[in-house]
């Protein structure tokens, strides 16, 4: 049988190969699988004259075995890293990326691990031919793993100069200490030093194939070209082993207080819940809670806290997730003189959220400040790609209308069902990060000290 080739029809709203994705003010999106199973978008937008390239693998540090924490950022550094120092082993393919004047980069997080490059217009081919190099060519032996594993110790080492860095990686253990999730994405030192280069071996293999891998491709380019050769490359790989399964649903502990006492100037205080992650069905809501509560100036948090009572001069709610978990938390930075004020105002409006609906006004002015982050991410090309990035590693439709269409349908009992959902009844968890004095000042410099040789 043939290979089909994409091609393009001249009102670009059908295809072959492809699928054309419905956007507002995007005419030339499209998706394609390739026959591994991988699959790429193309988001054509002539007269960037920039292309931003992504290869990425659904894997992260939630896929490590307990005891080798930090495998996934080191696996990151192996196939991205270009030799420097004297006993350096120059990267071809990262060499000919920097060749073609790309800006390149690459990063880990807890489920994905990507690859990425800018580059001209012009040398959209050659780029992309050395990333998908980079990536899936990669040939790495013993002594490239212990130069990478100096590197990433060295990055641990500075990471642990801040103590609220130190507390963060603290309660993800305390909160999960029975799954990967409660371990820093770039490990520990004790398990840098465990990894093998037949440990790294085997982990590229099972998580490094097309069938568990995507693309992104956005800026001046010809669509039916980045199809055809995007099929022609990686598309033409053995798919390797299947898509990552769900994960499973880390159990965290009960605990509704978690209070450290440290070496810090401030008091910090954060409130707020665990939540069902990314899938879940009132992710959006919670979005918009964040904005209710503290996204704005306009927002009941600062009002109160900065406003009227100026106890700090900012607030900040957020609603982080990933697949299947994740956190939503609203907190300050205060006096520690005033921090029970600060305290009581914090859970009042948390607890507020889960006893009566917001008005009908701030849930406009939240969709308005959503629409508004997203149009500023749509300002660049890595902006829109790193949008599309994240809604192909949830298996989300990609077109930022059906991402907007979800806040739009939501009411304000909507917004209220989340919040009870999810601190309504218990209250919500608290994270208190309080100077340390007296003796306690002298135990925490002890384990901050401890800490760093971790």
């Amino acid at each position: 049988m043939p290979e089909t080739r994409p091609t393009v029809s001249k009102d670009s709203k059908s295809t072959e190969g492809m699928v054309a994705v419905s956007e507002t003010g995007s005419p030339l999106v499209f998706t394609l699988v390739c026959k591994n199973g991988m699959p790429v978008v193309v988001d054509s937008r002539p007269g960037s004259r920039t292309v931003f390239i992504e290869i990425a693998a659904r894997v992260g540090s939630r896929d490590e075995p307990r005891g080798l924490a930090g495998m996934s950022h080191l696996l990151e550094h192996l196939l991205f890293k270009e030799g420097h120092a004297p006993t350096g082993k120059r990267n071809p393919a990262f060499s000919a990326l920097r060749a073609v004047g790309s800006v390149i980069n690459a990063s880990t997080d807890f489920e994905l691990t990507e690859y990425h490059a800018d580059v001209p217009a012009d040398r959209f081919a050659e780029a992309w031919d050395a990333l998908v190099s980079l990536v899936t060519g990669t040939a790495f032996n013993e002594q490239d793993v212990e130069r990478e594993r100096r590197v990433v110790l060295q990055e641990v080492a500075m990471g642990k100069t801040d103590p609220l860095a130190i507390v963060a990686y603290s309660v993800l253990r305390r909160l999960f200490p029975d799954d990967p999730i409660g371990q820093p994405v770039i490990g520990f030192r004790r398990t840098l030093h465990r990894i093998r280069h037949e440990d790294l071996g085997h982990y590229y293999r099972r998580f490094y194939a097309p069938s568990n891998m995507f693309a992104v491709i956005v800026g001046d380019v010809d669509p039916e070209m980045a199809a055809s050769h995007a099929l022609e490359t990686i598309g033409a790989l053995p798919a390797g082993s299947g898509v990552h399964p769900p994960y499973s649903f880390p159990t965290p502990r009960p605990d509704r207080l978690y209070r450290f006492r440290t070496l810090v100037k401030q008091s910090y205080l954060i409130a707020g819940s665990l939540t069902g992650g990314e899938n879940a069905t009132d992710a959006v809501a919670l979005d918009l809670l964040a904005s209710v509560l503290g996204g704005s100036r306009s927002s009941r948090l600062h009002h109160r806290l900065v406003d009227e009572e100026a106890l700090t001069d900012q607030v900040l709610a957020v609603n982080f997730s990933v697949s299947n978990t994740g956190a939503f938390g609203a907190g300050l930075a205060v006096d520690p003189r005033k921090t029970d004020r600060a305290r009581t105002i914090l859970l009042e409006e948390l607890m507020r959220m889960a006893r009566e609906p917001v008005s009908k006004d701030e849930l406009e002015t939240a969709r308005t400040l959503l629409r508004g982050r997203l149009a500023l991410e749509f300002e660049t090309n890595e902006g829109i790609a790193g949008f599309r990035s994240q809604r192909m590693l949830r298996a989300r439709p990609i077109g930022r209308d059906e991402f907007l269409a979800e806040a739009d349908a939501l009411a304000p009992e909507d917004l209220l069902r989340a919040a009870q959902r999810h601190w309504g009844e218990s209250g919500p968890m608290e994270i208190q990060v309080l100077p340390a004095r007296g003796i306690g000042k002298l135990i925490a410099a002890v384990k901050y000290l401890l800490f760093r040789r971790l």
